[in-house]
């Protein structure tokens, strides 16, 4: 195509080409156009290698940054935040790949401009006002799509993602992985965080008006699925979902930008308003409702995580270290506790008998030192190592305790538990308990004590074999 210069640019809104000093230039062939499109190119490209060896020189606080929900999200749990490498060189290529994408982010106004410049050759006047004035918001809309990802898509999919593994699974996430999950996730929403200026945009020059967005209303949720589905690192349906979510408001608040209307503000209101419920939903599976709390302690208990009571209920480590006798006011945690104590530290927790917390009725759990514990609902937990005392008043309901060997049923009474060293020893206080290894289960009566070892029960092999001495065994 061939842009001819006109001295009445200003009054017939003919395309035309600006010089550096603010004047017009001659008309250019489509070997200048070419040219020119070399150029802009070869700047962007120059300032994203200036901008990824600034970015490898801070890639170690990069990392960090970008590891920081990841690390919240385990540190949650009591898991290890630790990135692991399946290779030596994964670790140099998933460097390489950090950078690069920071290196976009930092370098996107400078491309943003560039693509600017070539592409208004071909503008007419009123046209490249509108581009002008859109410029400084398409970075700000870029910035927010990005920070909407790492501070709240990328930390409620972690948390979805890690707690539907259950107790007793340790995930390994590598390095590579992460980084691909984080940055492009942010980076996809950078991008899609400009619809609602482009939707303006291509109004204001003519190319659609608002009956068509409202016409492909139903098409733009459909493509919104389709366009989650290719931008997210993961195939998981709640990352899918909670980038499709966002596109759908985006796509609404362009109509209310195109033409704001009362109808407008409705729809787009009502989906945001929608979205929140979601939103807020998926938070309270993830944090609420509390399972027990904590009544006292004695000594230094750690409890990953902890819904501080009067707090925001945001993931946190809490430690607990009070004095011997001591009642503090009662810490409340939820699904996924874990809890540990050192040594000459213990415990007494309190577990809902009904689904909530009701003084009078429910599960009683005392932990004695060096144990550690998972605290996965109200109807079980899992004893990873040390010893555990259940009293389960009566009309609570059943109660399960998961140990390595074996599942402990218990539906009244008191039982105490404990896990050393791979032998699990149970002991019914009041009642009886039901002890299932494997596909046999076994009944422990009031008074009595299981022991359950793994490989059989130790023996002195020179006691057994002993009388074979002064034979030829060979």
């Amino acid at each position: 195509m061939v842009y001819y210069h006109s001295a009445r640019g200003d009054m017939d809104n003919t395309p035309h080409q600006e010089s550096a000093s603010g004047g017009e230039e001659k008309r250019l062939s489509l070997g200048e156009h070419l040219e020119e499109l070399r150029l802009r190119i070869i700047i962007c490209i120059i300032g994203l290698i200036v901008c990824f060896f600034l970015c490898w020189a801070f890639k170690s606080q990069i990392l960090w940054v970008a590891k920081r929900p990841h690390s919240l999200t385990m540190e949650s749990m009591g898991l290890s935040a630790t990135l692991k490498v399946l290779s030596y060189q994964e670790g140099f290529f998933a460097y390489i790949k950090l950078c690069l994408i920071s290196a976009f982010f930092l370098s996107y106004p400078m491309v943003l401009y560039q693509a600017w410049r070539f592409v208004s050759v071909g503008l007419y006047r009123h046209e490249r006002r509108y581009v002008k004035m859109f410029l400084p918001f398409s970075v700000i809309g870029f910035l927010l799509g990005g920070l909407f990802g790492y501070f709240v898509l990328i930390p409620l999919a972690l948390q979805f993602l890690i707690r539907i593994l259950g107790p007793g699974i340790e995930p390994i996430i590598t390095m590579s992985q992460y980084v691909s999950l984080v940055f492009l996730l942010t980076l996809a929403l950078g991008l899609v965080f400009q619809l609602p200026l482009v939707m303006l945009l291509l109004n204001k020059v003519g190319v659609f008006t608002a009956e068509n967005y409202i016409q492909w209303r139903k098409f733009a949720v459909l493509g919104a699925f389709i366009l989650a589905a290719m931008i997210t690192p993961t195939a998981d349906p709640f990352t899918q979902s909670g980038t499709a979510l966002p596109v759908m408001v985006l796509y609404e608040v362009g109509i209310l930008l195109v033409r704001p209307t009362r109808r407008a503000f409705l729809y787009a209101g009502g989906l945001v308003g929608v979205i929140s419920l979601l939103t807020l939903g998926v938070y309270a599976y993830l944090t609420l409702p509390t399972v027990g709390e904590v009544q006292r302690v004695v000594g230094t208990v750690e409890i990953f995580p902890v819904v501080a009571t009067g707090r925001s209920p945001l993931p946190q480590t809490a430690t607990k270290d009070v004095g011997a006798g001591f009642k503090p006011a009662p810490t409340k945690f939820y699904r996924g506790t874990t809890l540990r104590t050192g040594r000459g530290a213990k415990a007494q927790l309190f577990l809902a008998g009904g689904g909530y917390i009701r003084k009078g009725r429910g599960i009683r759990l005392y932990v004695n030192e060096s144990s550690r514990l998972v605290l996965p609902g109200q109807r079980r937990v899992e004893l990873l190592e040390g010893e555990l005392l259940v009293a389960i008043e009566k009309d609570s309901g059943s109660f399960n305790v998961n140990t390595p060997s074996c599942v402990v049923n218990l539906e009244n009474g008191e039982t105490d538990i404990k896990v050393f060293e791979g032998t699990v020893t149970v002991t019914s206080i009041k009642g009886s308990v039901v002890v299932a290894v494997g596909e046999e289960k076994k009944e422990v009566r009031q008074g009595h004590q299981l022991r359950i070892s793994p490989g059989g029960e130790p023996v002195d092999a020179e006691k057994v074999t002993g009388w074979t001495k002064g034979l030829d065994r060979d």
